[in-house]
């Protein structure tokens, strides 16, 4: 049987991780799935941590790239034929789709016996799924949040970003929490810009916004001195949200943004 470590660099994936690895359990494969949107610092903990336990992480990649996705059009329903745009806020969007869940299905396709191993902690049950070629030792060994946490800070390798973040994921999501768009704003200037190019492409092609809101509306907040509550846990379980603008205020938005594109495009050149 063989049995494939999915590691994301969060606090219970790598918990899980070092914990079988003390126990001796058997280990065929550790695989990251990259969205290609992680935060720099992810990347690093990766590089930490497979040096420290002298095995290979496989870095999986999606087969088509996150341009392809919003820039393509949509194949079915309704809308087809339409742009398909930005993932909107919904679980899972397609680009958690196609870059995490198809990329891991991909690589342990090729095994007729396998086990895929997941890092759910026990106080998150709900999120289990019911299917024989799924392994859950958290579970199984009673391990909570809090535990892997604990186990993770006795041993000096809790990942960076936690001191940012109360859960991690890529910094483009639009599910994320208020308080994670700050840290962003605040902390990832670069990040940011990028986001407003992003936005003000996806009015163009499907009059949407990115987040819930336009960026220049959580920017002037954050300009103007409101810090969001770290209400990061409950970032991922959004009801499916889709605003679309069409008043004057989303098109002034989209000249300001002129500005944006500009400096990106100088500063690519």
């Amino acid at each position: 049987m063989t049995q494939i470590v999915n590691f994301s660099g969060g606090k219970d994936s790598t918990a899980m991780l070092l914990r079988m690895i003390e126990l001796g359990e058997k280990i065929d494969y550790i695989v990251f799935a990259d969205t290609g949107f992680e935060f720099p610092a992810l990347y690093e903990y990766l590089d930490k941590i497979e040096k420290m336990i002298g095995m290979k992480i496989l870095r999986l990649k999606p087969d088509r790239s996150f341009d392809d996705w919003r820039f393509g059009e949509l194949t079915r329903g309704k809308s087809k034929g339409e742009i398909r745009g930005f993932p909107q806020v919904i679980t899972p969007c397609y680009w958690m789709r196609e870059s995490k869940y198809k990329s891991i299905q991909k690589f342990s396709s090729q095994f007729d016996d396998k086990i895929n191993v997941l890092g759910i902690a026990s106080d998150e049950k709900s999120r289990v799924q019911k299917d024989k070629s799924l392994r859950y030792p958290l579970i199984e060994w009673g391990w909570s949040e809090e535990d892997c946490i604990d186990y993770l800070q006795k041993k000096d390798l809790i990942n960076k970003l936690y001191e940012e973040f109360s859960r991690l994921g890529c910094w483009l999501c639009p599910k994320q929490s208020n308080y994670s768009r700050y840290m962003l704003w605040k902390n990832y200037p670069e990040f940011w810009k990028m986001l407003k190019v992003m936005e003000k492409e996806n009015i163009r092609d499907t009059d949407r916004t990115i987040f819930i809101k336009p960026i220049f509306f959580y920017e002037k907040e954050f300009e103007k001195g409101k810090v969001p509550k770290d209400n990061s846990k409950i970032c991922f379980e959004c009801k499916g949200i889709r605003m679309i603008h069409t008043d004057n205020t989303l098109l002034n938005y989209m000249d300001s943004l002129d500005e944006g594109v500009k400096k990106s495009e100088n500063n690519t050149k």
